[in-house]
């Protein structure tokens, strides 16, 4: 018999150990499944040495009862241990430590995979429904309300290749390497000329180029707010400027509303009474809803955030997008010379995202703190592509573009409508936006769109519900449907998708609520 063989002969079995003695905690807030937690924790255990060799360790059914969860879960976690060498079960004798401490040569302990989901911070948490949708989306025969990208088969493909040959062409050299972290001189002009013809006075230095709105957002976020600090938002809102501000470990005030938007009178009373620091708004075709705050409403909330010295950034991604009704000046136009504004956009809903190119308006202190921060991030946006679109916008192509689109967005927004009220008109309800990419719908009767949602997505059509866009736990009942990327056919098939969808939960639920109700009897 070998020396390894004798000296494990020789292990003597220890009483189990009293759960309370593992000294074990889960933490159900925590991404990883609770089995891998207890598995961790007595893992962490024996290679401590605070789990000898021929430890018994506590029966599952009180080790689970222990720690409050399903004995199936301890089963999961031994059965890991197991399977690293780490501990054996034993019929009769229950589980035991079978592998020495790393202290002990004759048997080192595996080493472990690091549990890297243990090192997240919880702000990076996201919904996985996100997730699922996008790749969901990719697939041929998913109709994907879910994506608000710009029409594929518009994009200025000829255009942006002809301009990319040119800037190759002149300047080739410079534009591959690094330019200002503030952006391209002729890209930050064309911006500020812009703004300007629009209304007010703009300058290339209030001017940031950024690499997409959402990264103007972050900077924005972390150049503003302390973590535990109030950011007072809409609700609904956008659903990416929610992950950003509890990434940076913000708290969330939810802006008291009425049917037109954030009441003026009510958000005074909150700025008084909380120490909001930031104020984040989309006045003009909101995401998700496509709402547009009224020029009284946003002059109005102006003089509130004025009062109390609140910054407010106003994202304007859509506001160019304009179908029908009166153009309204953005928060920006109407706060000339006070600089309580700070300005957000991009050029990824006007043309095309590929380019990750979008821009901060603000004054110039702050477009330097921006800067800086952008410098520890990626030091400057493509220049290339910078190139391209100053180039695009000096050319007067982006009018251009925006005229044609600005025919094909509300065409296929009628498109949707029209199909929404022949096959669920009684079941949806909805307001049709004036422009954005955008109809945000709700459910009768108490229908959570997530329940459709999952039967939608067996018909082979997506939506995002609406309750990741609330802060609050609010829009269950709700959902957002993109119409800007598919073409007319699509609209109608997956509009009639949807319906069939919300017609089998409408079912069910009526099903579920007629069945008799058992009478109890007592047994004797």
């Amino acid at each position: 018999m070998s020396e390894s063989r004798q000296s494990t002969s020789s292990w003597k079995t220890t009483p189990a150990a009293p759960a309370a003695d593992l000294g074990l905690q889960i933490d159900r807030r925590d991404a990883a499944p609770l089995y891998r937690q207890i598995a961790a924790g007595v893992r962490h255990r024996i290679v401590d040495g605070t789990l000898p060799l021929g430890n018994r360790l506590p029966p599952e059914r009180r080790l689970a009862a222990a720690l409050g969860v399903d004995r199936t879960t301890v089963v999961a976690a031994y059965r890991e241990l197991a399977a690293e060498g780490l501990v054996r079960a034993h019929v009769g004798r229950g589980t035991t430590v079978s592998a020495p401490r790393t202290s002990d040569p004759a048997r080192p302990v595996p080493v472990q995979p690091l549990a890297w989901e243990h090192s997240f911070t919880r702000g990076t948490d996201e919904d996985p429904i996100l997730d699922e949708l996008a790749a969901l989306s990719a697939r041929p025969e998913v109709i994907s309300f879910a994506s608000g990208i710009p029409a594929p088969e518009y994009y200025p493909t000829a255009e942006i290749r002809q301009l990319l040959d040119e800037a190759l062409g002149a300047g080739g050299k410079g534009l591959l390497q690094y330019c200002p972290v503030e952006g391209f001189a002729p890209l930050r002009e064309a911006i500020a000329a812009r703004m300007t013809a629009r209304g007010g006075t703009v300058t290339p230095e209030q001017v940031l180029v950024c690499s997409g709105s959402q990264q103007g957002l972050y900077l924005l976020a972390r150049a503003l707010l302390e973590p535990g600090e109030l950011v007072g938002v809409e609700a609904p809102t956008y659903y990416g400027a929610l992950q950003v501000f509890r990434a940076v470990g913000a708290r969330i005030v939810t802006i008291p509303a009425d049917r037109d938007g954030p009441d003026p009178e009510r958000l005074d009373h909150l700025l008084a009474h909380r120490a909001i620091k930031l104020l984040y708004l989309l006045p003009t075709f909101q995401n998700p809803t496509g709402a547009t705050l009224s020029l009284e409403r946003r002059q109005r909330i102006l003089a509130v955030t004025r009062r109390h010295q609140v910054p407010v950034v106003e994202d304007d991604p859509y506001g160019e997008l304009r179908y029908e009704g009166t153009s309204l000046p953005t928060l920006a136009e109407l706060d000339p010379g006070t600089g309580s504004v700070v300005y957000l956009s991009t050029f990824s809903k006007a043309l095309f995202p590929g380019f990750r190119l979008g821009w901060i308006m603000a004054p110039p202190v702050v477009i330097a703190r921006l800067a800086w921060m952008k410098a520890l991030v990626d030091l400057d946006s493509n220049p290339l592509a910078q190139w391209a679109v100053a180039s695009y916008l000096e050319r007067g192509w982006l009018d251009r573009h925006l005229n044609r689109v600005r025919q094909i967005y509300p065409e296929r927004r009628n498109v949707l409508v029209a199909a929404l009220a022949r096959e669920a008109g009684r079941s949806l309800a909805w307001e049709v936006p004036e422009g954005g990419f955008y109809l945000w719908a709700r459910l009768a009767g108490g229908v959570r769109a997530r329940e459709v949602l999952a039967e939608a997505l067996g018909r082979g059509v997506a939506f995002v519900p609406g309750d990741i866009y609330h802060a609050d736990g609010g829009g269950r009942d709700a959902l957002r449907l993109a119409f800007s990327g598919l073409p007319p056919e699509q609209l109608t098939e997956g509009a009639n998708r949807l319906a069939e969808a919300i017609r089998t939960v409408v079912e069910r639920r009526a099903r579920t609520r007629s069945r008799p109700t058992p009478i109890s009897t007592r047994i004797v």
